[in-house]
């Protein structure tokens, strides 16, 4: 695996997404600042290659309170935001600084990531993590246990090469909009 070639692709998506979608990054911002106040980008530790942690940038789209349920906690604009995605188009910034790439195992925060095994969990670190990954383009909107979204990240991990990252990179605005008419 070429992750020269790679780590040059995810430079270059990232760039042109944030100069294409400029504008409605900066919409996004103003209605959520206009109408749940600050912060407009929630940040929260993930755990990275090798056991990095890092913030991970997504736009904010729950109260500040501290209700447990999170669908009570979820902004109007929130819902919109998290069924299109968008909340998670601020990861670019984290491309950009390395600390994820564009497909690879979702990074978790730090209490879940907790509950993983630890031979799984080293296996998991061996790569950067992703905007997108096998376990995303498989996710059918139900609920699902952690081990099965681990199995996938897994397999994406040993048989990962450039074909595979293309692939999903490919099918994930399939899924996307599946996953939006779906609902």
């Amino acid at each position: 695996m070429n992750n020269i070639f790679i780590r040059i692709f995810d430079i270059l998506i990232s760039v042109f997404f944030l100069v294409v979608l400029f504008p409605l990054i900066a919409l996004i911002s103003i209605l959520i600042l206009l109408f749940d106040g600050r912060p407009i980008i929630f940040k929260q530790n993930r755990i990275g290659y090798y056991g990095k942690k890092f913030m991970i940038f997504k736009f904010r789209t729950m109260k500040n309170n501290s209700l447990k349920n999170e669908k009570l906690r979820l902004t109007y604009l929130g819902k919109i935001l998290r069924k299109l995605s968008f909340d998670e188009i601020p990861q670019f910034v984290n491309v950009l600084k390395k600390d994820m790439s564009i497909v690879g195992p979702r990074p978790l925060p730090e209490l879940i990531e907790k509950k993983v095994k630890k031979f799984l969990k080293k296996k998991r670190r061996s790569v950067h993590p992703g905007m997108t990954g096998l376990s995303q383009i498989n996710y059918t909107g139900q609920f699902r246990k952690l081990d099965d979204k681990v199995k996938l990240d897994i397999k994406f991990i040993e048989n990962y090469t450039i074909y595979t990252y293309f692939n999903i990179l490919f099918n994930t605005p399939i899924i996307l909009i599946i996953r939006l008419f779906k609902n």
